[in-house]
């Protein structure tokens, strides 16, 4: 098959929404070669290469993954130690306590957990810290709940490596704990009885990008080895639990958590996500039932329909409805639980738009141009949004951003970052400010004296600043990265299927963008109920006309410049879609962005 990607060359000047257009790999020589030896379509082979799969094997691994690739779980320091605790808490009848974080990751996680555990017979408890009242992570009096609630072993998921004083009130107390994590850690070591995090200083794991609930479920792999291979399902006249199936949960986590979805994050959610089709989980099942999810689920409706009802619980009602949900056996009960999750998902929505409208207006207050980062803070501001508020206004400025609800004179935090800027450094470099903080680069949540948020405004532009200026490019003009430059004309059902070997698409692997240049928009009009939406019908030189919707583009540049329908033509930048509409399959594009005229590059 002939390459359908064009000639490129370099451009400077931005789009219609003031982002720069960037090829993702403009190495011809490497596309050839790869395609000439895998038999795959140029096209295909740009994409991977575009991603750094320069090489026939590992494209072929790229896109056939298969489960018995994935790295032994004794790999990681303290699995072992962990194996032989819960083997012995199995034993003497020991009640073992899960104590997840309130987000996704830390319900997937912790669903894993339960069910497996409780499909051998364990005592099991399940712990969820209020968001309101308790914060992230062990805090000291939760594990003298837990001591009170019969708890023996305490595992926690998504959370732990710089709790020492929680741990070290565990291990007064007479409580043993395994920490299972992923988060980023310090060279101290909190007490515990095994420390399972493939980011601990100290580890050589492969595995650094796993999700909370990645760790987790390699804690399942190596406990059910050994407790096969010691006899104990056979002795207990027990089935063993097929561990695959609990794939669907750590494919949920990897999405929602934004984990890199390649490697063996790759491996998990492609299988993950081929398992959550059979809807095995009880849970997943009655939430895709409220979403409405008819078709082959993928990371669209793990991240953007199931996970934000997940989360749900734990941002306005009770923090473990998410985990209960996931966790359950009982149809009766995760239909119950997903209906008041999708409820508490639209009671979400509405404070959002709320704060968002509030942080919007603070922020013509603080933010400045040439700011580095925007901090805006509010008082009463409900603390279970402002993560999902950051990110809108992250996204509306292009700067790293924290939103901070001040009550009783704490400020509570939560912030989102852009490419090239650490927010977890940014925050261990803010410690003498904080009460606690911690994160992802991408990712982070604080907590600190309110009367401090103005000097953290000003440390925190200070530090966003210095590593731009390390950073060796501008990281404050928004990129938007495209895979090749398509005629309509290639558009075919052919090009689609070979693009879906490419998917699960998230962090890592995006999915594949392209460039549609010097097309006409030969019709257009806004659609929806609010009319936010631009619909269109695009043609070119090939004759061939294909229809396209820009989400949300009245809400910005895009939408007008789309409906002023250019005469000299437009050059568009999307993905391919394949839509299905009273059963007849036809192929649509949507609009990201637009510029004037023809793009070369």
């Amino acid at each position: 098959m002939t390459s359908q990607i064009l000639t490129r060359e370099t451009t400077v000047d931005l789009s219609i929404t003031g982002k720069r257009w960037s090829r993702r790999s403009d190495n011809d020589e490497a596309v050839f070669e790869l395609s000439n030896k895998t038999g795959l379509s140029e096209s295909v082979a740009h994409i991977l290469v575009g991603r750094g799969i320069t090489d026939a094997e590992s494209a072929i691994s790229f896109l056939d993954v298969n489960l018995s690739d994935l790295e032994d779980p004794s790999h990681l320091l303290d699995m072992d130690k962990a194996v032989e605790r819960l083997k012995l808490a199995l034993k003497e009848e020991h009640t073992i306590a899960v104590f997840g974080d309130y987000d996704v990751d830390g319900g997937c996680a912790s669903a894993i957990l339960l069910r497996y555990l409780r499909a051998i017979g364990a005592k099991t408890l399940l712990y969820i810290p209020d968001r309101m009242t308790e914060g992230y992570g062990p805090n000291p009096e939760a594990m003298d709940k837990l001591k009170e609630m019969g708890a023996d072993v305490v595992i926690t998921v998504d959370c732990g490596s710089v709790a020492f004083e929680p741990m070290a009130r565990a291990a007064e107390i007479g409580l043993d704990v395994i920490i299972t994590d992923h988060h980023q850690t310090k060279p101290e070591k909190p007490a515990c009885v095994a420390f399972i995090n493939p980011n601990r200083v100290d580890e050589t794991s492969p595995c650094t990008m796993l999700s909370g609930a990645g760790v987790a479920f390699y804690l399942v792999l190596a406990l059910n080895r050994s407790l096969r291979s010691g006899g104990f399902f056979k002795d207990n006249n027990l089935k063993e639990p097929d561990s695959r199936e609990l794939l669907d949960l750590v494919a949920v986590s990897s999405v929602c958590d934004m984990v890199p979805l390649t490697g063996v994050n790759r491996i998990l959610t492609k299988r993950g996500l081929q398992m959550m089709a059979s809807y095995k989980n009880e849970g997943l099942k009655a939430l895709a039932e409220v979403c409405s999810i008819t078709e082959m689920p993928n990371t669209y409706h793990a991240g953007f329909l199931i996970g934000p009802r997940i989360n749900a619980g734990g941002r306005i009602d009770s923090c473990d409805l998410g985990a209960r949900c996931l966790s359950t056996t009982d149809e009766n009960e995760a239909q119950a639980l997903a209906v008041k999750l999708d409820g508490l998902n639209v009671e979400r929505k509405e404070i959002e738009t709320q704060v968002q409208e509030l942080a919007l207006a603070r922020m013509e207050q603080v933010f400045r141009e040439g700011d580095n980062a925007l901090v805006v803070d509010g008082t009463g501001w409900h603390p279970g949004v402002v993560g999902i508020v950051a990110a809108r206004l992250k996204e509306k400025v292009h700067r790293p951003t924290f939103v901070i609800s001040v009550e009783d004179g704490v400020g509570k935090g939560s912030g989102r970052s852009i490419s090239g800027i650490d927010l977890g450094k940014a925050l261990r470099d803010s410690e003498d400010l904080l009460q606690k903080g911690g994160g992802h680069a991408m990712a982070a949540g604080l907590t600190m004296d309110a009367d401090k948020i103005h000097e953290f405004r000003k440390r925190f532009n200070e530090l966003v600043g210095e590593q731009a200026a390390k950073a060796g490019h501008d990281v404050f003009t928004p990129v938007s990265k495209f895979d090749g430059v398509l005629s309509l004309a290639s558009l075919t059902s052919d090009f689609l299927g070979q693009l879906d070997k490419l998917a699960p698409y998230g962090m890592g692997n995006p999915e594949p963008k392209f460039v549609f240049n010097g097309v006409q928009v030969v019709r257009s009009k806004a659609v929806g109920k609010d009319g936010s939406h631009v619909q269109v019908w695009l043609s070119d030189r090939s004759g061939k006309t294909v229809s396209g919707i820009a989400f949300r583009a009245m809400a910005s540049e895009l939408g007008p410049f789309l409906m002023s329908r250019q005469p000299m033509g437009v050059s568009i930048l999307g993905t391919i879609k394949k839509d299905t509409w009273q059963g007849k399959e036809q192929i649509k594009i949507h609009v990201d962005d637009a510029r004037p005229g023809s793009f070369i590059g």
